[in-house]
């Protein structure tokens, strides 16, 4: 661990901050961390749409405010000056997907000795574009209209591939946030620079303070707590598979946690369907850790995931994961059939219903799954992650 003798300065770049999200809380959590063991940090961003949130960071965390495009003469000008009077030894570039950051950051650091790493939160080899350009394409009523969203598909991943190639480039570190990321990563980019690829994954971000918690407390409950969204998330997949079984299991109910787009239409489909015992919560401001303390079983049906930070937090309070093998991180996360349950591709509403009726048909199998989970969890605790952050 670095002390105060080898203290670095450290500014985290990323587009929106403060804000509510898994990479904005992530950033908070590591900031606040690097100060309190003696380094000095500043935070760049583009949009800060949540300043109540500045609150949450140490009150020596400085946060700046860059503007659109990206690249822009301002922008560089403006980072480069933080950089000299703040003395910055290392970027840590939240949004390593885009090439413009890296650009942005290589052009600010000119005559300096600055370092550039570039986190990538998210899958290697597919992002909510491309999802939402397949789904176009898949949806296309005639064959023009799906041949042109076909080269336009093609065309974006083009860009992409180029856009992780050109960052490994020029990044000193390009970090993604699981070992098994990386062979596909390197297979979908054909970059043929590798040595400079690693992986370091996200830390648990809530407090767990299990004083007084006991799993002899925890209700029959299936929950899922994020984005209500169709596009990646495919929360309609968790009302479908609770609407096969319900009626099974009186005594259980469903609780959603959260907001999103395609929220009315959850809602629609639970009136239409009559699917019975649905609970919605809005959007949390504070962690859902009292959602967690109460549910048996987590569920994440998403198309895309970079870590699933939120599977860790509920299993760090006992709850059971099921949850879509559609990305390599989850099976870092959870030792299928031993601290959780993980279903393979593609998504099959049977699979995913059989594994729900093991756990709720068997206490006994929740339970020990449930320790296991607990138990697994704590290898994401934030001094573990801190670690090989300074490493």
């Amino acid at each position: 661990m670095l002390l105060k003798d080898n203290q670095m300065n450290i500014l985290f770049l990323y587009r929106i901050y403060p804000n509510f999200g898994g990479v904005e809380t992530v950033t908070t959590v590591l900031a606040n961390r690097f100060v309190k063991d003696g380094h000095q940090v500043t935070i760049a961003s583009i949009e800060q749409p949540h300043m109540e949130l500045k609150e949450q960071l140490d009150p020596s965390i400085k946060l700046f405010k860059l503007e659109y495009p990206v690249t822009c003469t301002e922008n560089i000008s403006k980072l480069h000056g933080i950089v000299v009077n703040q003395k910055i030894d290392c970027i840590v570039n939240q949004w390593g997907l885009p090439f413009k950051t890296t650009k942005l950051c290589n052009a600010a650091i000119r005559g300096t000795n600055c370092r550039i790493v570039s986190v990538l939160h998210g899958s290697p080899y597919t992002s909510k574009v491309i999802i939402s350009a397949q789904d176009k394409m898949k949806n296309a009523r005639n064959f023009v209209t799906k041949a042109l969203l076909w080269f336009a598909l093609k065309a974006k991943e083009s860009i992409i591939k180029w856009s992780i190639r050109y960052n490994i480039a020029h990044n000193d570190r390009y970090i993604l946030l699981s070992n098994s990321f990386v062979r596909p990563l390197i297979d979908y980019s054909k970059t043929k620079k590798t040595d400079n690829i690693i992986a370091i994954g996200n830390p648990i971000t809530i407090p767990v303070n299990l004083e007084g918690f006991s799993l002899n407390d925890k209700k029959k409950q299936i929950l899922y707590a994020g984005r209500m969204d169709f596009e990646n998330k495919r929360v309609n997949r968790i009302l479908s598979a609770w609407r096969s079984i319900a009626g099974e299991y009186p005594d259980w109910n469903l609780v959603l946690v959260g907001d999103g787009p395609h929220k009315p239409d959850l809602l629609k489909m639970i009136e239409v369907d009559s699917i019975p015992r649905v609970s919605f919560f809005d959007f949390q401001k504070e962690p859902p850790i009292n959602f967690y303390k109460d549910a048996s079983i987590y569920m994440l049906t998403s198309d895309l995931e970079g870590f699933g930070l939120v599977i860790i937090e509920s299993m760090s309070y006992g709850v059971v994961p099921i949850v879509y093998g559609s990305y390599e991180a989850a099976y870092d996360i959870i030792e299928n059939e031993k601290s959780g349950f993980i279903t393979p591709q593609p998504y099959s509403n049977k699979i995913t219903v059989n594994c729900l009726r093991k756990l709720m048909d068997d206490e006994k199998l929740r339970k020990m799954m449930a320790l296991n989970a607990m138990e697994k969890a704590k290898t994401f605790a934030l001094n573990e992650v801190t670690k090989q952050w300074y490493s």
